[in-house]
């Protein structure tokens, strides 16, 4: 099964990660060197992460319409179109520069997001329903690990090489991404589709369902993107080196990289909510531990704790979208599967940075700990209104009989 998404899907998805994994890091600080405050360079981020939000609907009316794999060879050169601009205003560093840098970067944020849905879409139209979460979590799996390479190549490049060089790294990723698709095989023919004028008719989805699953998987958002804030902000509470804490990070996304096969495989034979409970379960006891311990041991302890779910849940939420999605019209429902987890995406960081400024820092973290295990009763609670797959019994044959030749 993962032979026959690894060109067309897998490979891709780990070079584009890998240079937009080297990207994430420096685009603050490109922002900086061209002459904006800091909360404008933060605001650059946020803005295109909302861009991301407004255009995951878009996005899936952009796939059905023209099909996932020429999407996603659309995606990945106007995604390497728009960072070259990036490279221009930072070589020429005029007046201009900084609005033509803030605009490349939300509008990559926007093309991403059809880039993301299209590859899901595919594997959704190619892979059998009984191996689909070991397919989706291993689709995680490779952005995930691009995500860890790419900033350690970015690292490398920035002892010798100006900043731009990162975003031209992102490029040259970007466009070979393509080539792989490109020379990769045509569209499936889409399952259980008759004639084209159905393509018009309205979603046949179980949106009670939707509803009641994305309510969970907005949880998970929110716990992940909040993750991703908090543990930097509980090691500089423990007065770390930003060196120490940088670790920490790197450590946390290994135990995730390791966990990722046997997650999928947990997915597909133990069901979908059991283990997006104990993804859940243990994401919000590792945040919980951090200001109940207070100590760097603790923090140890809880980082492990949290990374440990975090990779167990990995890909949890496409397999879910799949999982829900109809045979007619897949890519318009994952448009809007995806804005629903991109709420809880936005919705995570806003509210740490509201209750630290409100309350402290461990009030924050006890909140955001709260979060995924009401997601993961919530689930617990609806799981035959939302009908996911369970666990797979495993069919053993009968045992020849003796005088059987066979």
């Amino acid at each position: 099964m993962l032979k026959k998404i690894f060109w067309p899907v897998l490979a891709p998805a780990f070079l584009y990660a890998c240079g937009n994994g080297a990207l994430t890091p420096v685009i603050v600080l490109a922002a900086l060197s061209l002459g904006a405050h800091q909360a404008v360079a933060g605001a650059v981020v946020t803005a295109a992460a909302v861009a991301a939000a407004v255009s995951a609907i878009p996005a899936g009316y952009v796939i059905n319409a023209f099909g996932e794999r020429r999407s996603m060879i659309g995606a990945t050169a106007l995604a390497a179109a728009l960072t070259t601009a990036g490279v221009f205003a930072l070589i020429t560093h005029n007046a201009a520069s900084l609005p033509i840098f803030m605009i490349a970067v939300v509008l990559v944020g926007s093309v991403e997001v059809v880039w993301s849905l299209a590859r899901q879409a595919l594997i959704a139209e190619t892979v059998e329903r009984e191996s689909m979460a070991l397919a989706m979590t291993s689709l995680g799996g490779a952005a995930r690990a691009g995500q860890l390479v790419g900033p350690l190549i970015g690292s490398v490049l920035l002892l010798k090489l100006p900043l731009y060089s990162v975003f031209i790294m992102h490029i040259v990723l970007a466009l070979t991404a393509t080539v792989f698709i490109a020379l990769g095989p045509a569209d499936p023919p889409r399952r259980h589709r008759a004639a084209s004028g159905r393509e018009g008719r309205k979603l046949q989805v179980r949106w009670d369902a939707v509803f009641l699953a994305g309510f969970a998987i907005m949880t998970l958002s929110m716990a992940r993107q909040g993750k991703n804030v908090i543990i930097p902000l509980w090691g500089d509470h423990l007065h770390l080196t930003a060196s120490s804490i940088s670790l920490m990070v790197a450590l946390g996304s290994a135990v995730e990289l390791m966990l990722i096969y046997p997650g999928g495989r947990l997915k597909d034979s133990l069901g979908r909510v059991s283990t997006f409970v104990a993804c859940v379960t243990l994401l919000g006891i590792g945040f919980a531990i951090l200001p109940i311990g207070g100590t760097i041991a603790f923090f140890i302890v809880g980082v492990a704790v949290a990374s440990v779910g975090n990779g167990l849940g990995a890909g949890i939420n496409m397999t879910f979208g799949a999982d829900l999605s109809p045979s007619v019209g897949r890519a318009k429902f994952l448009g809007y599967w995806n804005a629903i987890g991109q709420v809880g995406s936005l919705v995570g960081p806003g509210l740490i940075s509201v209750l630290i400024a409100a309350a402290s820092l461990p009030i924050a973290v006890l909140v955001l700990a709260f979060a995924p295990l009401l997601g993961g009763v919530w689930m617990a609670a609806f799981r035959k209104r939302i009908g996911l797959p369970g666990r797979q019994r495993i069919r053993i044959p009968p045992r020849p009989a003796a005088d059987d030749p066979g």
